[in-house]
């Protein structure tokens, strides 16, 4: 429903002259280039089926007067978009969240251990999302950029409008919305970086998921982690010149210093989204070199051998990708009993450290880190 004052959360701008010649540009070829609508113009900036529902909702306006996609628009016009206000979607539960930034557009806490995102018949931590909504008058759906497992914690990121969820749902299509993982796995990887690239779907159980020709195609690039003086198990998190480091590789007391160069140490992750291959039974190139080299140096090393940090980051979305995939290299996850690992009485060892995206308003790079 359209409303007649502005809110914090609302999008202002100002028509410039860059604006205009960049629609001319796109639209190259039209029968009146000097004419330019604010369909056109917006179909520049933003998805156009958010767009289509802010219009049907009667909440862009040009010039405070309210606008639809066929109205002209020119230099110096003010754009204004309302966010509409909706019915918080999930039931409120007091929850001690530890927020981690917070802008107009988005939310991003730090998930515990031991608790869902959003399952249905039992607290999640949706609930408590919708408890802090309530509590900060955000009257929105709560709507979730990624996932994690119940015993993965880490970065959970919620967008406060359709509209923020749109944009840097783009941004997780293309890659410029980063999503980076820690964990621990079994045994001690032989080579100090590398790409795993597998087809994986779920298994005939229901709840595992597999490496199977007929999967979606996913990578997953890690690279061993730089030790902390005072604890090998802490990654330092500012990017490194590994020339000058030793790598982390952990014997029962003592620390592999068979390497000490493997170019720049990446720091952390997940996903972006799954990018399904038209034919996912032809593995690249890539992915045939990293299953060789998982069948040939990983396989059956036992877990008294020692354990390995790794910094990660997924170039598709799986579920249980990362799990999966060092699994199936003879290395799982510390802890990770659903995935062939020994029993540790503790969650599997996988932290959701950081996210970087570009800010929808701003254009500013930003970087949130547990």
């Amino acid at each position: 429903m359209a409303r007649k004052t502005h809110r914090p959360d609302d999008i202002l701008w100002t028509i410039t002259d860059e604006h205009i010649q960049h629609v001319q540009s796109v639209n190259a070829g039209g029968s009146d280039a000097t004419m330019v609508t604010l369909g056109s113009l917006l179909d520049t900036m933003y998805p156009r089926k958010a767009m289509t529902k802010l219009f049907e909702e009667k909440l862009i306006h040009v010039n405070s007067h309210k606008a639809n996609p066929h109205t002209v628009v020119t230099v110096g016009d003010e754009v204004w978009i309302a966010m509409a206000k909706e019915k918080i979607d999930y039931s409120p539960a007091p929850m001690d969240l530890v927020v981690l930034y917070e802008d107009e557009d988005l939310l991003i806490v730090d998930k515990p251990a031991g608790l869902t995102v959003n399952s249905q018949n039992q607290i999640s931590l949706a609930n408590g999302v919708a408890q802090y909504f309530q509590d900060h008058g955000i009257k929105r759906k709560i709507r979730f950029l990624n996932r994690l497992d119940r015993d993965t914690t880490g970065c959970i990121v919620i967008a406060k409008s359709g509209l923020a969820q749109s944009l840097y749902q783009q941004q997780m299509d293309n890659d410029t919305f980063e999503k980076w993982y820690r964990a621990t796995v079994e045994g001690v990887l032989v080579e100090p970086q590398g790409s795993l690239e597998f087809p994986m779907r779920k298994s005939a159980d229901g709840i595992h998921y597999e490496v199977h020709s007929n999967g979606v195609m996913t990578r997953t690039d890690y690279k061993v982690v730089v030790p902390n003086h005072d604890s090998h198990a802490i990654i330092k998190n500012e990017m490194l010149d590994t020339a000058s480091v030793d790598i982390s590789r952990h014997l029962p007391g003592v620390v592999d210093k068979s390497v000490s160069n493997c170019g720049v140490i990446v720091d952390n992750v997940d996903n972006s989204v799954d990018n399904i291959e038209p034919n996912v039974g032809n593995i690249s190139a890539a992915g045939d070199n990293s299953v060789y080299n998982c069948e040939d140096n990983h396989r059956n090393i036992p877990v008294n051998s020692g354990t390995t940090a790794v910094d990660i980051r997924l170039w598709t979305g799986k579920t249980h990708q990362i799990r999966v995939a060092f699994s199936h290299c003879g290395h799982p996850l510390v802890g990770d009993t659903l995935y062939g690992a020994q029993p540790t009485g503790k969650p599997f060892k996988l932290r959701a450290v950081r996210v970087i995206f570009n800010h929808i308003r701003t254009g500013q790079r930003i970087e949130v880190r547990v």
